[in-house]
């Protein structure tokens, strides 16, 4: 079995057993164990089947037992490992991805333990804090570097040791903890750590690793708690229906949903990932629209713009008013309005810029893309080494929100690419923005006293993004930014997501980025909790409005309008409802109600016009449509709606002149198709066909001007038309095309 296959037989096994068709999966794992004899499965196989057969004869038998269910999701977690085991038996021999070649690696050499694995950081700490303490000179640099890589390779061994280690033991957690409770083990380290183990639970299931990683979730380091957090999410998303047999690991998660840090930092991961999956869309505007209209205006501002004036001793604080109309008129303005509105709201507009420069052999390791930065890294020290010319760039790179740890570097490295010259003018320009960069991060912390905790988590998961989408055997790997939005579903977050102001918020982040299934999946919870919410009702509305069901929309809205009478907006949604679902009596009630209260509204006075034609009631139409008219003599809806209700009701000289207007202004497809109508009822064919080959032209394709024509059969035939002159004006139309 290639590995494809072995993946595809696993998953279907794990459907088996989520379905809890047990025998069938027994069956399943049989497949596995008979390609290769491994009599470990092949004795724990026979084992379980005995045991089910016990099982099940006793349960035919009716013998009560208090600790079947016990037993019986005791058989499935076995059944979930055994299945895991004997496909990884196979993957050993087949699969060339990084998972299984590091296993490989560490089956021929035995790899340390983690009580060796401190013991020798601990070591290197305080060799790189002793010549820290050196004199500045050629030979602490010298020093310092070779120290540097060298507990850089450590580091390296420790990620992929806990990336590919096995199952934990009890030994092994205990030495964990061990590990991460080390004061003199660096917390890059420890950083390094939790993201291995992060990792390693997303290659296989492991329940005493995940109950581990919880225990993080409370680490007194926020850098370690946050992590954990992190990872811990998708990890439960990943495990969702497997994990409700481990009542260990969701007690541990109701039980630190009592913390109140704990689930302000949950939340703020679940908004992190709610906003990574926009990512993509980010890129896109970025790439398709905002750099290339910028690309665009290049020439532009330097033909216009004296840039020595503008970037002269004013500075930048001053913008010349030539650059903003410049801007205005290419459209620009409200583009970069939308970018910094976008890097406002926490989005990751930078990864469009950064995708490009993962080539460096840096990112070749899979542990660097989880690194914190530092400028103490050996790859890039001597960037900073000079600290008269790079203080700033220390200063601004290592605490800045804007860029994740990942970019970070990738930044750097750039740099380091660039003439010594070019070099001292980046310091230059970057330490003069540092004190700016300085205030605005003051002032966000003043306003939001956990924004630093928000910006760890937000340059983490930005961090764990680019590895998912960049990283060169990223095909190996199940990308979490695939998983669904489903936080408020799963059960073991229940404890959390619940709690009214947490589920309103993520119902709606959900509605803001336009996941209006997801948001209507929230938002109906949200009801139940508080049912008394108009704006709840509101927002359910307009989510099955937006996927197409405007029955039910129409029920929420009611709803809502029960709860909050004479709200406009509701109203407005209402009568929408009633007339796209064909009732336009009641709709016109609803317009009638929101007459009331805004008069002056040309869209309800157009709305109800509209209710009275598809009430045939014409003359009470046309003076709706006129009223507007004289109320905004340039509307051309009003000119349209009084164009096609004259024609209905065989006013055809008032129906021609109006679309006579309409033609000299910005005509569609049907404004010609309609002209053409009211030609044809006035016995003008020739100005009907001319009429009909514009509207062809418009539509741009036959078939679609074809139908169009034949859902205004019955309107034709209505007005007096003979509609059997249609085809032979097709005909004609033909003919004239093909000379």
């Amino acid at each position: 079995m290639n590995p494809i296959d072995i993946r595809q037989q696993l998953s279907i096994i794990y459907s088996y057993i989520e379905q809890k068709q047990l025998k069938n999966a027994l069956e399943g794992i049989k497949e596995f164990s008979s390609v290769r004899q491994n009599w470990i499965v092949s004795e724990k196989m026979s084992e379980l089947i005995t045991n089910y057969q016990f099982m099940l004869h006793y349960l035919i038998e009716g013998k009560k037992d208090p600790e079947q269910q016990r037993i019986y999701n005791k058989l499935i977690r076995d059944i979930y490992t055994v299945a895991e085991d004997a496909a990884e038996q196979l993957l050993l021999l087949e699969s060339r991805s990084l998972f299984f070649d590091t296993m490989r690696l560490m089956e021929v050499r035995t790899p340390l333990t983690m009580e060796e694995y401190r013991s020798i950081i601990t070591k290197q700490a305080d060799t790189l804090s002793f010549i820290g303490l050196l004199e500045e000179g050629t030979d602490k640099e010298s020093r310092m570097r070779q120290a540097a890589i060298t507990h850089e390779h450590t580091q390296q061994e420790l990620f992929y040791t806990i990336f590919a280690a096995p199952r934990a033991n009890n030994d092994f957690i205990a030495s964990c903890r061990h590990f991460m409770e080390e004061e003199s083990v660096p917390r890059q380290d420890k950083m390094l750590f939790i993201s291995a183990m992060t990792m390693n639970l997303l290659q296989r299931f492991d329940a005493q690793k995940i109950e581990f990683l919880l225990d993080m979730c409370n680490h007194p380091e926020p850098e370690l708690a946050i992590r954990s957090i992190t990872g811990i999410i998708p990890i439960f998303q990943l495990y969702n229906s497997r994990l409700e047999l481990y009542s260990g690991c969701s007690n541990r998660l109701k039980l630190l949903s009592d913390d109140k840090t704990f689930g302000r930092r949950f939340m703020a991961a679940v908004i992190g990932y709610i906003q990574a999956h926009e990512t993509e869309k980010i890129t896109k505007k970025l790439t398709e629209e905002i750099i290339p209209e910028m690309m665009k205006l290049s020439p532009m501002i330097g033909k216009k713009i004296k840039l020595d004036e503008w970037m002269g001793e004013t500075g930048f604080d001053e913008k010349n008013p030539e650059w903003q109309k410049i801007l205005d008129e290419a459209g620009l303005t409200d583009k970069l309005q939308e970018f910094t509105e976008l890097q406002m709201e926490g989005a990751d507009v930078f990864h469009s810029t950064f995708a490009n420069l993962k080539s460096y052999p840096f990112f070749h390791q899979m542990s660097n893309w989880f690194l914190p930065f530092t400028p103490q890294h050996s790859s890039i020290q001597q960037l900073f080494y000079n600290r008269s010319e790079s203080d700033s760039l220390v200063e601004i790179l290592s605490g800045t929100s804007l860029i994740c740890n990942s970019d970070k570097y990738s930044f750097c490295l750039s740099i380091m690419m660039m003439p010594e010259n070019y070099k001292k003018m980046m310091a230059s320009q970057l330490g003069a923005e540092s004190d700016q960069l300085k205030n605005m991060e003051k002032e966000e912390e003043t306003l939001n006293p956990f924004q630093k905790e928000e910006t760890m988590i937000k340059q983490y998961i930005q961090d764990l993004y680019r590895f998912f989408k960049l990283f060169p055997r990223r095909s190996e790997f199940h990308d979490i930014f695939e998983l669904p939005l489903n936080y408020h579903r799963l059960p073991a977050f229940q404890p959390v997501v619940m709690q009214p102001n947490h589920l309103e918020k993520i119902a709606l982040y959900y509605f803001e980025k336009n996941n209006f299934n997801e948001a209507l999946s929230a938002y109906t919870l949200l009801a139940e909790i508080r049912n008394g919410k108009s704006e709840i009702w509101q927002k359910i509305g307009y989510c099955r409005q937006m996927m197409g069901d405007m029955k039910e929309a129409l029920e929420a809205y009611l709803h809502a309008d029960l709860m909050e009478e004479n709200n406009t907006w509701v109203l407005t949604r209402i009568a929408h409802c009633y007339r796209v679902l064909k009732e336009p009596v009641t709709a016109l009630e609803y317009y009638r109600r929101l007459e009331q209260f805004r008069p002056d509204d040309l869209n309800i006075q157009l709305n109800i016009g509209h209710c009275h034609l598809e009430l045939k009631e014409y003359e009470k139409a046309l003076n709706y449509y006129f009223k507007v008219e004289m109320l905004n003599s340039n509307n051309t809806r009003a000119w349209r709606s009084i164009a096609w209700c004259a024609f209905l009701s065989r006013k055809l000289d008032v129906a021609e002149r109006y679309y006579a207007r309409i033609l000299e202004a910005k005509p569609n497809a049907h404004d010609y198709l309609n002209a053409g109508h009211v030609a044809l009822c006035l016995e003008q064919t020739k100005k009907t066909v001319e009429l009909y080959k514009l509207s062809l032209d418009k539509a741009g394709n036959f078939d679609i001007f074809q139908s169009m024509l034949a859902e205004d059969k019955d309107e034709l035939r209505e007005a007096g038309v003979n509609t059997a002159i249609l085809p032979i004006i097709l005909d004609k139309i033909r003919y004239d095309r093909e000379t």
